[in-house]
């Protein structure tokens, strides 16, 4: 195809006019910096994260005759720079292609970020194989289940080619089970923090050009052949169009941080209940992108729940904070109620990826509602002057890594801004968070006698985890609830690439890591890093041996 008149050639000094290389913004210092305000301008980055303009309609691709010029050309175009972005992108020039990285965060990172950091690697091939077929649940096709396995087994090789030295860990439950199955627990040493640290340095040395807070809006694309050939992109305002030679891949996370998104493929009605403990820029941009350009999604309804957090910070940070309930301590005075004033659940359960029916979101066939949200931890002085009500969850967490907020040590700030409601009687505090007062006051009474005997007639708590909720004044947290990351996005191959709803794949688009991930069915903690880092790599030599697109 022949350029369009009016197309120019760009020159060094214009493509180097734009370019944003990562290293001229600097790394958040929580010390010298309002939190918020800093949060803010990550968000900036990202463009409004609000339901306007994040539905979940398509990106249609931009024809690439409508684009008079390119502002930056490159072989390669990763979309998105966490982990699966920058193993691509070393990958692939590595293969001698010239690689250009777009951001839309201010600060990258994504999921993996911010996470424990522990990496599930396969012992072997065989074994691999039969476990993943367990996992996928039948929603992937055998010859993927092989490729990823023989993927996921090559992680540890890759990353020792790369300098990386992993260290095996083996403790409690999980790990004993992964053990029966013949698999491996290594982690990145110590976090996904330093991990991402490590694959960063590797672009950085390799001068790759990393453009921070430049969005992704809409792939480029040849109408006749389908060929992905470039992105539309926004750079502080600007918009941009950014030519792949070679091919695109999308390593843009998932829709956890897309209310309107989440509420059309999970729950709807729960758009205001549910918040990212990851970076509150994975709002489904890669999916819409993707499915405008023709592709098939699948796993769109797979997630991963953390467990509860505090509603108020976490609707107003755009990620959870996360109130450790109960992990503050395993017992206490204090319980979790509904909207009716009832308790729910047993409030030791632990929803950490956790993957059967929470109780929660059970949802009341007859009245159409979900009656226990909202929901909210009621508790009294004793548990409250105890430490407080938010822990961080160690390395784990975008508020946890990057300092968004910090929970006062005892609760008294958050009672302050109105998060924790007070009240000098149980009937006080019904009235206050709108909760019938017999009904409330009926609850704790009932939970005291549990406490008293030692027996949960209810909900079968432990004994020792019960106190009495008896020493005024009474207090209530609305609870939001926490997700780890969503798995659905566009359907791939065992090289990386999107395919249609015919299975064929679309020229010139690859996809990898938590966008159109393998885990449609179950999950394995510690598996979405090294399928990040596996299908990264796969994606970026695949992209960089593409024949190099004629116009």
């Amino acid at each position: 195809m022949q350029a369009k008149p009016g197309r120019k050639k760009q020159s060094a000094k214009e493509i180097r006019g734009i370019k944003c290389q990562e290293d001229e913004i600097p790394m958040h210092d929580p010390e010298d910096a309002d939190r918020r305000a800093f949060l803010k301008g990550m968000l900036a980055g990202a463009g409004a994260l609000t339901v306007a303009g994040l539905g979940v309609a398509n990106a249609k691709p931009v024809n690439v005759m409508s684009v008079a010029r390119w502002d930056v050309s490159a072989d390669v175009v990763v979309i998105g720079f966490g982990p699966t972005g920058a193993s691509a992108a070393i990958a692939a020039h590595d293969a001698s292609a010239k690689v250009v990285i777009l951001e839309k965060m201010a600060v990258p990172g994504g999921n993996s970020g911010v996470c424990f950091g522990g990496i599930v690697i396969p012992n072997g091939v065989s074994e691999a194989v039969n476990h993943y077929r367990k996992l996928s649940g039948g929603t992937v096709d055998e010859d993927m289940v092989e490729g990823f396995a023989r993927a996921m087994v090559g992680v540890e090789d890759l990353l020792s080619r790369l300098g990386a030295r992993l260290r095996t860990v083996r403790s409690r439950s999980m790990y004993e089970a992964l053990r029966d199955a013949k698999l491996t627990v290594s982690r990145f040493n110590p976090t996904g923090k330093e991990g991402f640290a490590f694959l960063r340095g590797h672009v950085q040395k390799r001068g790759i050009n990393v453009m921070l807070k430049t969005a992704a809006r809409n792939l480029v694309q040849v109408p006749e052949t389908g060929e992905i050939v470039g992105v539309k992109a926004e750079n502080q305002g600007k918009e941009i169009y950014i030519k792949a030679e070679r091919g695109v891949i999308l390593s843009c996370g998932g829709y956890e941080s897309n209310p309107e998104m989440f509420g059309y493929y999970n729950y709807p009605g729960l758009n205001d209940f549910v918040f990212p403990l990851g970076t509150p820029g994975n709002t489904g941009d890669g999916l819409k992108m993707a499915a405008g350009a023709g592709a098939y999604l699948w796993h769109t309804a797979s997630l991963q729940w953390y467990g509860f957090c505090a509603r108020a910070p976490s609707k107003l940070f755009g990620t959870a904070i996360y109130s450790g309930i109960p992990a503050k301590q395993q017992g206490g005075s204090f319980i979790f109620v509904n909207k009716y004033g009832k308790r729910f659940m047993k409030e030791t359960k632990r929803y950490y990826h956790f993957k059967g029916p929470l109780e929660v979101l059970y949802l009341d066939h007859d009245r159409a509602e979900y009656p226990h949200v909202p929901a909210y931890l009621v508790f009294d002085e004793a548990y409250r002057t105890g430490g407080p009500l938010e822990r961080s969850a160690g390395p784990v967490g975008y508020n946890a890594v990057h300092g968004v907020y910090d929970w006062s040590t005892d609760n008294s700030a958050e009672i302050e801004k109105g998060w924790i409601v007070r009240g000098d009687k149980v009937g006080d505090l019904s009235e206050k968070i709108k909760i019938n007062r017999t009904e409330l006051e009926k609850t704790v009474a009932e939970f005291n006698q549990y406490s008293a005997a030692g027996k949960d007639l209810s909900f079968g708590r432990d004994k020792d985890s019960m106190a009495p909720i008896l020493t005024p004044p009474y207090y209530a947290l609305e609870m939001g609830l926490a997700i780890v990351n969503t798995q659905g996005g566009p359907r791939r191959n065992k090289f990386a690439q999107v395919l249609d709803p015919d299975n064929r794949p679309i020229p010139r688009l690859y996809a990898a890591g938590e966008l159109g991930s393998f885990f449609g069915f179950l999950y394995e903690p510690g598996s979405n890093y090294p399928e990040a880092i596996a299908f990264g790599a796969i994606a970026g030599n695949q992209a960089a041996a593409e024949k190099p697109f004629k116009e």
